[in-house]
């Protein structure tokens, strides 16, 4: 059976507009709503558009070997790169995936369209987005093509709970405001399109299709790597969907909206010291993992897999202090061992996991205040894949 995408329409309330679409599949008929916030009123002047449906259930049709139909036009450009390329990637990373059919009109060009004002970027307040706001805002290094002029925040599955996406959502709309930057953001519940498939094997997807679905307001999205090409492009044809967003994302643009990966080139080390020069920056941290054991007021708990490694090197720098104001500091210090344990198992286990190994090499050069065990332990970690553009060793 195909799935069929139609009735296209929005609907506006107060600070929202949403993109709706009908999907009939297997399932039944679910209707699907980009709820879009922010710059509302060129939201709704735009006509609605099927380009963020179809790139939304592209891998759960080609999981179910259905072809998709669209009751509507979108960019002839993209429809041609999904019925071809694009599935063609995705067919090397899943093997579970097989072609399938794309249908729908091809939106006439129409030199007069208007575009949308904003160079926008995803924002979590990590470190991968840090660094491309110190680059975008703070350096005179990037083109104005790629000048950040909008947070974007999205909803499409990586946060489990309402509370901590409403967190996540007022952090982002805050940086905006003290950066004098615009926000915008899109939610939609796509979880019953992707089962079978861990974010990290769809995320690029997932992000995009809620991008898109801003496009009358962003005519380019930069896209912050959390993947260093030494590790992504010899690892094109693994369940990890970020290794093949040097070829996805150019792929998946528009005549309205491109996108553009940023700072693959750097490990995730060389982002972590470059923020932390920037004290407008550190302030804004927010990496946490928000695992079970985080009952922290602030936003980062100091002790999960991703909190820790950072507060590491901002310890190594002698910057910790400039951290209190959103990580807790005092979990940091009194989980410190526990803490530690986590983190050489996830260097040396199976996880083999890079940001762990990356900063152990740092932390051999800078060893501060470590004890005797630590710096044995240091020792038996391996090197990472990608090399740090600084010789620590």
């Amino acid at each position: 059976m195909a799935i069929r995408i139609e009735n296209l329409r929005q609907e506006s309330g107060n600070r929202y507009s949403d993109l709706i679409a009908d999907v009939t599949y297997s399932g039944g008929v679910r209707t699907v709503a980009f709820r879009r916030y922010g710059a509302i009123s060129e939201l709704n002047q735009a006509e609605p558009f099927g380009e963020p449906f179809l790139v939304m259930l592209l891998m759960h049709a080609m999981k179910s070997g259905d072809d998709l139909i669209l009751d509507g036009e979108i960019d002839p450009l993209l429809l041609y790169e999904l019925q071809v390329t694009i599935q063609s990637v995705l067919c090397l990373q899943f093997s579970e995936l097989k072609k399938v059919s794309i249908r729908a009109e091809r939106r006439p060009n129409h030199p007069g369209r208007k575009e949308g004002a904003h160079v926008a970027t995803g924002f979590s307040g990590g470190i991968d987005s840090m660094q491309l706001l110190d680059c975008a805002l703070f350096k005179d290094e990037l083109p104005e093509e790629l000048r950040v002029s909008m947070l974007m925040h999205h909803n499409v599955g990586s946060v489990a709970r309402n509370s901590q996406f409403d967190v996540n959502r007022s952090h982002a709309e805050r940086c905006a405001d003290e950066l004098g930057l615009s926000f915008a953001g899109a939610s939609c519940d796509v979880s019953p399109f992707y089962e079978g498939f861990t974010f990290l094997e769809s995320h690029t997807m997932r992000t995009v299709a809620a991008s898109m679905s801003l496009s009358p307001i962003c005519k380019r999205y930069v896209y912050a790597s959390g993947t260093e090409l030494q590790v992504g492009l010899p690892n094109m044809c693994t369940r990890v969907i970020d290794a093949a967003n040097p070829v996805l994302l150019p792929l998946l643009s528009t005549a309205q909206q491109s996108f553009k990966q940023f700072g693959a080139e750097c490990t995730r080390l060389d982002k972590i010291l470059q923020v932390m020069e920037n004290e407008t920056l550190v302030s804004k941290i927010n990496v946490c993992a928000r695992v079970s054991h985080d009952n922290s007021s602030l936003l980062n708990c100091g002790r999960c897999f991703k909190c820790f490694p950072v507060l590491l090197v901002a310890e190594a720098l002698g910057k910790l202090d400039m951290l209190q104001g959103n990580c807790d500091l005092g979990a940091f210090h009194d989980f410190k061992m526990r803490s530690y344990f986590n983190y050489f198992y996830n260097a040396m286990g199976p996880k083999k996991q890079q940001t762990n190994r990356q900063t152990a090499s740092y932390l051999r050069k800078h060893p501060n205040d470590q004890s005797f065990w630590l710096k044995i332990l240091l020792q038996l970690v391996p090197p990472p894949i990608a090399k740090s553009s600084i010789d620590f060793e």
